[in-house]
C-alpha cells in the first residue's frame, strides 16, 4: 500500500467538477468531506483552506493547484482531487485556468507529514504525462488508476 491508497478513497474523487471559480471549486470539492469521519467539521476545513486562498493563492502553474490546510476538525491525512474539463479560475501564477485540484488536510499535530505530502503531491502533479492523464480521465477508477501507476 502506498501513500496515496491511505488517503486518497474514491468518495473524495470528483470527476467533471462544476465549477469554474476556485472559491466554488473549493466548496464543491470539501463537500465530499461531509459523510467522511476523518473530518468532523468540514465547514471549518473549508474556511481554513479559503482563509489560506485569500492570502496567496495554490494555483501553481500548469493547470493544477493544491490547497491546503492543517485543521483541528482532520482526524487523519484527507486528500481530495477534482478533475475539470472546463477549466477553473484560480489566480495561478501563471495566469492559467485550473484542470486538477488537489485538496490535501492535515490534522494539527502532523506538520511533517503535511509537508511530505504536499512535496509528493506537487512532484506528482508536475508530470506532464501525469498531468494530461487526469485531465483526460473520465472515472473515478481511472484518476485512482494513474495515482497508483505514477507512484510505483
Amino acid at each position: 500500500m502506498d501513500k496515496w491508497d491511505r488517503i486518497l478513497r474514491p468518495d473524495n474523487i470528483v470527476v467533471g467538477l462544476r465549477s469554474q471559480r476556485k472559491f466554488d471549486a473549493l466548496r464543491e470539492l470539501t463537500a465530499v468531506f461531509d459523510d467522511d469521519s476523518a473530518v468532523t467539521d468540514p465547514k471549518a476545513f473549508l474556511t481554513k483552506l479559503i482563509t489560506r486562498e485569500k492570502q496567496s493563492s495554490t494555483g501553481i502553474g500548469k493547470g493544477v493547484a493544491v490547497p491546503h490546510a492543517h485543521e483541528e476538525s482532520i482526524r487523519r491525512q484527507v486528500l481530495a482531487i477534482g478533475i475539470s474539463h472546463e477549466g477553473i479560475e484560480f489566480d495561478s501564477v501563471d495566469g492559467e485556468p485550473v484542470y486538477v485540484v488537489a485538496v490535501l488536510g492535515t490534522p494539527m499535530k502532523h506538520q511533517k507529514q503535511h509537508m511530505e505530502l504536499l512535496a509528493a503531491l506537487s512532484r506528482l502533479l508536475q508530470n506532464e504525462d501525469v498531468r494530461q492523464m487526469l485531465v483526460a480521465a473520465g472515472s473515478i477508477e481511472e484518476v485512482l488508476s494513474i495515482f497508483k501507476s505514477a507512484s510505483s
